[in-house]
């Protein structure tokens, strides 16, 4: 056997060996409305605090994020704080990785569309990540500006993407303007 099908028979083996093991986690595109109507609460907020335990339900590491609520735009809720689970962590000498799962950070605020509080999902966020926007200064006009969790490397990187986002306020609004055509 030459030197050439040698490597195409390893190529295809290593293919074909691998075929199957490469799973990733997908989501389907909804619009604002959706996640909106999807959300039983949708507030502002603050992460202030991260903790690792097992899941009561099943045992598996979820990572539990308290948020302080600075404005509730949709639902009810007495309590100043809110906690939420999302599956994986590291557990003692466990870890769990879920794929396209992309976590809250200690320090963010943001706009939080929450899907169900009395069920724990493996992600709580309708949409996932399309449920998770940040709250950021805009340096330029000095107001804060609502981004997808998903584009805020981007917008590090480039400040003229802040210029196409939506002002906190009429982010705000926005929601509230959908809720209420739903109402009527």
């Amino acid at each position: 056997m030459n030197l050439g099908k040698l490597i195409l028979f390893f190529a295809l083996l290593f293919i074909l060996l691998n075929a199957g093991t490469a799973k990733s986690t997908s989501t389907i595109e909804l619009s604002l409305d959706c996640v909106c109507q999807g959300a039983e609460l949708i507030f502002e907020g603050r992460v202030v605090s991260r903790e690792t335990r097992p899941s009561p339900t099943n045992g598996k590491p979820f990572t539990y994020f308290t948020f302080q609520i600075i404005d509730v735009i949709k639902g009810s809720h007495t309590s100043s704080t809110v906690e939420l689970g999302f599956m994986g962590g590291k557990l003692n000498d466990f870890t769990l990785k879920v794929s396209g799962m992309q976590m809250p950070e200690i320090g963010e605020r943001g706009i939080y569309f929450v899907e169900n509080l009395s069920v724990q999902q493996i992600h709580p966020l309708c949409g996932w990540q399309q449920g998770h926007c940040l709250v950021i200064s805009n340096k330029q006009t000095g107001q804060d500006t609502v981004i997808p969790v998903e584009d805020k490397d981007s917008v590090k990187a480039n400040s003229l993407a802040l210029t196409h986002a939506h002002t906190l306020e009429v982010f705000k609004q926005n929601i509230r303007n959908i809720i209420e055509k739903k109402d009527k």
